[in-house]
């Protein structure tokens, strides 16, 4: 279909992508409808849209640039201030619960692209990257589908379904410590009180204050980023040739997994440059929703529609398993409800939204744990969304 933008005009798509993964960060920010249904839904839907109805093309030179040079920025830029070491011992015992937590959406994983990959082709391609994003969030479902490289239309079904379930296993996460049923196995005690320092009056506002950034900060946050990515690619592509043996070629030949090592050894390497990086989070951030914005282009409305209900229930499984052995072997390991429904939470949605949780529900001493160990599952997410996806191609 022939759009009102040529697929050549640069200017106008760069700034269309540009502008509306602003715009959907803002509305995000603005309004609680959009917080809820997500600005990455948002910019997805946008880009759809203006594609299905004739004014952006559905595909463009721009489109490739995206995937190829703004994609692989985004995991430098999120972890190059990660030093996985300190998680641990931030975390306490929490870590086990997340761990408990990420283990279900991997058989969650399985068990869904098992009921369902006959109703739909190419679900085990798609699989990877859900595990991806169920144990770290949007940074990992970005990393994994660029690895395994499912058909769009399908890539954008899930994410609409992705958007639905999701906002219906948050609520009902943090609806479940009023719920007396679940009181009746998990018990508030007085240690579940101090593990989650209900009592403590501290404020933790900071987690949404805005930070000074200076042009020096994103000069360095962007020129660090840049190098790790050309480094990465470099050795990947090298080690990908064809005289490389295969089992060389499946870890240091895949340039997301390559480019995921990289960039947690730099603040080990550099702790002193890591830590006094400023505005590379913001950075990163931001390009994940000109990448959202992207994938929504290339759209069918109609194929989403009819594929969206089927991934509606892919999403549902995989969280549903999630939740049985976060929440049945948390009891087994006698963790607190507080643990486990924050570390649900923080499995399925990311950092933002453990911290954001943790606040609300007051439990203070789970702020920081919820942060860090949302920061350690971006940085697992790549690799076990990896090994997911070339077991489920073994299998199918």
């Amino acid at each position: 279909m022939n759009s009102l933008v040529s697929p050549d005009d640069h200017w106008v798509i760069w700034t269309f992508l540009v502008g509306m993964a602003a715009l959907s960060l803002f509305l995000e920010q603005k309004f609680k409808i959009i917080r809820k249904f997500t600005g990455a839904a948002t910019a997805l839907c946008a880009g759809m849209l203006v594609s299905n109805i004739g004014l952006m093309p559905f595909e463009s030179p721009s489109y490739d640039v995206v995937w190829e040079y703004i994609v692989p920025l985004v995991i430098p830029l999120l972890l190059i201030k990660t030093d996985f070491r300190v998680i641990f011992k931030e975390t306490g015992r929490f870590a086990g619960a997340f761990h408990i937590s990420a283990l279900g959406t991997v058989f969650g994983s399985f068990i869904a692209v098992a009921l369902l990959y006959t109703l739909i082709d190419d679900l085990e391609l798609i699989g990877p990257a859900m595990t991806a994003s169920y144990i770290g969030g949007s940074v990992n479902f970005v990393s994994v589908v660029s690895m395994f490289n499912p058909p769009k239309d399908l890539m954008n079904a899930t994410l609409v379904a992705d958007s639905g379930v999701m906002i219906i296993y948050f609520l009902f996460l943090i609806t479940l410590p009023g719920i007396h049923l679940a009181r009746r196995f998990f018990p508030i005690t007085d240690k579940s009180i101090e593990i989650a320092g209900t009592n403590n009056s501290h404020q933790q506002g900071d987690y949404w204050k805005p930070k000074p950034i200076g042009l020096v900060d994103i000069g360095k946050s962007l020129a660090i980023a840049f190098a790790i990515a050309m480094i990465s690619i470099k050795t990947s592509r090298f080690f990908n040739g064809p005289e490389m043996p295969v089992i060389i070629k499946m870890v240091l030949g895949q340039q997301y997994l390559v480019l995921t090592t990289i960039s947690i050894l730099f603040p080990i390497i550099f702790p002193k440059s890591a830590k006094k990086l400023v505005g590379n989070e913001e950075l990163g951030t931001f390009f994940i929703f000109i990448f959202f914005v992207m994938i929504g282009l290339p759209a069918s409305f109609t194929k989403v529609v009819l594929e969206a209900p089927i991934m509606i229930i892919f999403c549902a499984i995989i969280l549903f398993v999630n939740f049985l052995f976060t929440f049945g072997l948390g009891k087994l390991f006698k963790y607190e409800l507080e643990e486990l429904v924050l570390a649900a939470i923080v499995t399925s949605g990311g950092p933002m939204s453990g911290v954001a949780a943790a606040i609300s529900k007051k439990w203070q001493n789970l702020i920081f744990p919820s942060l860090m160990l949302g920061i350690w599952g971006y940085v697992i997410g790549n690799y076990i969304g990896y090994m997911v996806g070339i077991l489920l191609q073994a299998i199918l």
